[in-house]
């Protein structure tokens, strides 16, 4: 059991976060659903999930970075550039195990923006689906969204190459959990 269900989470959401995040967190974690349903996952847990990755979006950077701090989350300098876009789901997950979350969804929660290499099949799940969910329209998408209904490994290394060829491509720095992931991800080719 995950120690918050579907209606706290709702509850912390609406305490937390505008309206339109909370409308991007419910599409995230019906696409979470769909996905682990697919691929094996643990339906209820990849939904929790998939509500509560973007907990902590809508922090400053400065209040990212007081409780990154405060949760001993390691800050490296691309991370202190972009603190809020590339902390709040290590942040989030950390103030949510003390809300009761389980570990294994907390990790969900902490590796959806950048990904990490080793990721379970759960963590896919809430990866490519907070990448995928219906309200996002970009160059690529309807090609990580095919590959997306028949292989999840495929549809996130089509997503994590997207994302550093668009963070590259900004001409920004890159977290090496998601270069670990670009590695682990294109190994075969």
């Amino acid at each position: 059991m995950t120690g918050l269900d579907g209606a706290a989470a709702e509850r912390l959401l609406e305490a937390r976060l505008s309206p339109r995040r909370r409308e991007h967190a419910r599409r995230v974690a019906a696409e979470a659903a769909r996905l682990a349903q697919r691929f094996g996952a643990p339906r209820e847990k990849a939904e929790l999930a998939g509500l509560l990755h973007d907990y902590c979006r809508e922090l400053t950077d400065a209040e990212t970075l007081a409780a990154a701090a405060r949760h001993g989350i390691p800050v490296g300098p691309v991370e202190a550039r972009r603190p809020r876009q590339i902390l709040h789901g290590p942040v989030a997950a950390a103030e949510l195990l003390e809300l009761g979350l389980s570990p294994d969804v907390a990790a969900a929660v902490r590796l959806h923006t950048v990904g990490a290499a080793g990721m379970t099949v759960l963590e896919k799940c809430v990866y490519l689906a907070d990448f995928i969910e219906p309200g996002r329209a970009f160059a690529g998408l309807d090609e990580v969204r095919a590959l997306a209904a028949t292989s999840l490994d495929a549809a996130v290394a089509a997503a994590v190459r997207l994302s550093l060829l668009e963070v590259i491509g900004r001409g920004r720095g890159v977290v090496p959990a998601a270069l670990a992931l670009y590695n682990e991800s294109h190994a075969g080719q």
